[in-house]
């Protein structure tokens, strides 16, 4: 998904409607960009970092082995927990799966050039990515005033700050 040089000279020379439709695809471009860069930042901060460095204290503390196994246990199930593989929180996990679909899909476009586009389809991927966005902003940010998973407030935040002032 690299933008040569030569791609952008040949938006001055297109007509309105083009530039338009080039515009849109660079605007969707910036917003599943940072929607993967939240998720990645959440994923290597929150759970792998933080979480890892829980494991890492409580291990030393450990005094035998049955220890260590309940250790080992309760992070594994804390990065089930913070990964969103539990079923109570499946449907967040559906939604984000959604937007790396589009993700996907718009990647392999982009790489097709602008003729593989069709103005629907811009209009469709930018629907379906909004309305997920909304969806998990709204979900995350519940969660998070409840104090059900603390620990999805920086996704959360992330997240919100990407969203569409209306």
């Amino acid at each position: 998904m690299i933008l040569d040089q030569e791609a952008v000279l040949q938006v001055g020379f297109q007509s309105e409607p083009i530039k338009q439709q080039t515009h849109r695809m660079f605007l969707l471009r910036m917003k599943l960009m940072h929607f993967v860069n939240s998720l990645h930042n959440y994923i290597m901060t929150r759970i792998l970092h933080s979480t890892g460095l829980e494991f890492q204290h409580q291990v030393e503390e450990a005094k035998d082995l049955d220890q260590l196994i309940k250790i080992h246990y309760r992070y594994l199930s804390t990065i089930h927990d913070r990964c969103l593989l539990r079923e109570k929180v499946s449907f967040v996990k559906e939604a984000i799966m959604k937007v790396l679909n589009l993700v996907l899909m718009f990647a392999d476009r982009w790489q097709a050039g602008l003729g593989a586009w069709k103005m629907e389809s811009i209009t469709k991927m930018e629907s379906d990515f909004k309305n997920c966005h909304m969806f998990l902003v709204t979900v995350l940010n519940k969660a998070v005033c409840r104090g059900s998973f603390p620990h999805l407030e920086s996704l959360a935040l992330s997240l919100m700050a990407g969203m569409e002032q209306t």
